[in-house]
């Protein structure tokens, strides 16, 4: 015989309902990956602080450094539990280079991204490039700094990082450096 009560119905939807229920208090509750190392207070040693460089970085277990350097370009690598998390590169140029043309060949910043600081620097969710303001710059070069993180970040943290790396490379020698590297 047929149950037009719908009984049959209102019990499978309860116990679907129960199971849903249960599956999201799991999910829930299960542990958000958190970082156990101590946020450095430099980026391959030049001074940042570490409330400006944290937001950029993701949750692991432990962070290293890894400076390289080229003709015209120094390189930091932050890595995390053996992945690169965070670059970073202080490039000389021509005087004649914009933060446009930098961002062009820049990974995770395009030239129509968010500008700020009146032109000098341009950021997005992964990346950014600044003007390092140099007080006694040759009129034929000008220095940059780029970052870029391997996950998206609030473009906000990454556009005070850029900033305040930039200010913290033009105390710190970054100025100094002789070749510039070819045009974009």
């Amino acid at each position: 015989m047929y149950d037009n009560s719908g009984t049959g119905v209102r019990s499978a939807l309860s116990a679907l309902g129960a199971a849903l229920l249960i599956g999201l208090l799991a999910s829930c509750s299960s542990p958000s990956p958190t970082r156990e190392y101590t946020v450095p207070g430099d980026v391959c040693g030049i001074k940042v602080s570490g409330s400006l460089l944290e937001p950029l970085l993701p949750a692991g277990k432990k962070i290293s450094a890894a400076p390289t350097s080229a003709v015209g370009v120094k390189r930091c690598r932050l890595v995390v539990d053996e992945r690169v998390a965070f670059s970073s590169s202080v490039e000389v140029h021509d005087a004649t280079i914009t933060a446009r043309d930098v961002a062009m060949s820049a990974a995770g910043v395009e030239p129509t991204d968010t500008s700020a600081d009146g032109g000098y620097v341009i950021y997005s969710r992964t990346g950014a490039v600044g003007l390092v303001k140099c007080p006694a710059t040759s009129a034929k070069t000008s220095v940059w700094a780029t970052v870029r993180t391997q996950h998206t970040v609030n473009a906000s943290a990454m556009r005070h990082f850029i900033e305040a790396y930039a200010n913290a490379l033009s105390r710190n020698g970054a100025c100094e450096s002789p070749a510039p590297s070819p045009a974009p």
